[in-house]
């Protein structure tokens, strides 16, 4: 009788010390007993596939933001191409007027004084234009238009500005020329 007696304890420690839990890493056959008959092996399941439909979606989120920062970011860089584009076409442009101004043959001194005028005038457009052609080159080299949108707006600006500097230059050289003839 002692015998079954210490037996029945015996075990009944030992089923004691076996701790019951809902983690399936943890708590061996009874604890993974307990855990199927409870539902809380399900539960952690569920709260798994919760946390990653939330993941997931976040990922998503991230993805489409990425895809719109992305294309931003590239529209800028075609704007920033076309400007350099503009600005190459306004320096070749303003040759083109220098040399025909140098083919120019003046019939008197304030036509000749009107011409040097006019070179100087042209002159220092094409050192403003080269500025601005370097600016544009050092604001692509530090990111685009991304980096300074400001600056990329004064640029623009500037840009216009000469362009239109520019054309009173060419209509300025037009009238000379009919006044030469």
């Amino acid at each position: 009788m002692y015998k079954k007696a210490i037996i029945t304890i015996t075990l009944a420690i030992s089923l004691a010390g076996c701790a019951t839990t809902s983690d399936p890493r943890q708590g061996g056959l009874f604890g993974g007993l307990y855990g199927l008959s409870t539902g809380a092996y399900e539960n952690r399941i569920h709260q798994r596939q919760e946390e990653l439909a939330r993941q997931q979606e976040v990922n998503r989120d991230l993805q489409d933001k990425s895809k719109v920062l992305g294309s931003e970011a590239q529209s800028r860089d075609l704007e920033l191409v076309a400007e350099q584009q503009r600005v190459t076409k306004i320096k070749s442009d303003l040759a083109q007027l220098e040399s025909e101004i140098d083919g120019l043959n003046a019939k008197s001194d304030q036509h000749n004084r009107e011409v040097a005028a006019l070179k100087l005038r042209i002159k220092n457009l094409r050192q403003r234009l080269e500025s601005q052609q370097s600016a544009l080159t050092k604001l692509d080299r530090e990111g685009g238009c991304d980096a300074a949108p400001e600056r990329y707006r004064i640029l623009k600006q500037e840009r216009d500005r000469l362009s239109e500097e520019y054309k009173n230059l060419l209509e300025y050289y037009q009238a000379l020329s009919d006044a030469a003839s």
